[in-house]
């Protein structure tokens, strides 16, 4: 399995590089998360979540990669505040080793419920009429 994208997507990551996340996602990538109960579909409708997220987090520590058949994970820590959660991704690589499908899952849960309630003070803030998790 080629990593190339995955290691390049998680350096990305750790600098805020919003674009150059979106670069290793493959076009129709598919984006669960612990925030909202609906996936996300597609780069479009990606963007606007990542780039709240990345505002409200401070960084990511990426720690520990796993490898399985037909997937890739990293295990990682958020630090958003004074707030520190673990984190795991979990990736579906296309053919070509772009990002096709990607599951995030965080704990604890009151530090998720924080962030959540960051990233909708953030909503109620916004003059562009855009809602990240709508």
């Amino acid at each position: 399995m080629k990593l190339t994208h995955v290691h390049a997507f998680t350096a990305a990551m750790q600098r805020k590089d919003l674009d150059a996340m979106l670069s290793h996602m493959s076009d129709d990538v598919r984006l669960q998360t612990p925030l909202v109960s609906e996936p996300f579909q597609g780069k479009a409708s990606i963007r606007p979540v990542v780039e709240a997220l990345l505002a409200v987090v401070d960084s990511f520590e990426f720690l520990e990669l796993m490898e399985g058949p037909k997937h890739v994970s990293e295990f990682f820590k958020v630090t958003v505040g004074s707030l520190a959660l673990d984190g795991m991704d979990y990736w579906r690589l296309d053919e070509e080793g772009l990002i096709q499908e990607m599951t995030v899952l965080w704990r604890p849960l009151p530090a998720i419920l924080a962030v959540q309630n960051r990233l909708t003070m953030m909503d109620e803030t916004r003059t562009d009429g855009v809602n990240p998790r709508s």
